[in-house]
């Protein structure tokens, strides 16, 4: 396959572009308190242990589109903790019992992500949104990068 715009055989799939271009670190820290000794260690060090994902702007680029049903379940999640948290505190605590108040949190937080999730689909253009993102994921699986001028080419 040659770039459509310089005619040049040095292309690449927009996924092996992003794969290229993506790293991941391990990070680690630790520090030693100055005012109190041994707050969560005997040894008086918090240490911290992580990893972090770094693209770099042409990774960024050819990065695939994000899909917007997993955000709404995601933004639908704090509400449905806050609530759930309420309902299945006051079941348990009324009825004496811990299992039904977490069995009341769980169906009510999960009833509310998976409400919102199915509010927005029908009620707030959520559907559209979604062929949309499939359009454009579509597109992206089809996409090539040429190395030498930078253009952008979809078979």
């Amino acid at each position: 396959m040659l770039c459509k715009h310089c005619g040049s055989e040095n292309i690449k799939r927009f996924s092996v572009v992003c794969d290229e271009g993506t790293s991941v670190e391990s990070i680690s820290a630790s520090s030693k308190p100055v005012w109190n000794t041994k707050p969560f260690s005997p040894f008086g060090k918090q240490k911290v242990k992580g990893t972090r994902t770094l693209k770099t702007e042409l990774a960024k680029r050819c990065s695939p589109p994000s899909d917007p049903e997993s955000f709404v379940v995601y933004l639908a999640a704090f509400p449905g903790m806050i609530i759930g948290g309420y309902f299945g505190l006051s079941a348990g605590v009324s009825w004496g019992s811990f299992w039904l108040g977490l069995i009341v949190f769980v169906v009510v937080m999960f009833g509310l992500m998976f409400g919102g999730a199915f509010a927005w689909r029908k009620f707030l253009g959520g559907n559209k949104s979604i062929q949309n993102y499939r359009v454009n994921l579509n597109a992206w699986q089809r996409s090539w990068y040429c190395s030498k001028c930078g253009g952008t080419t979809i078979s």
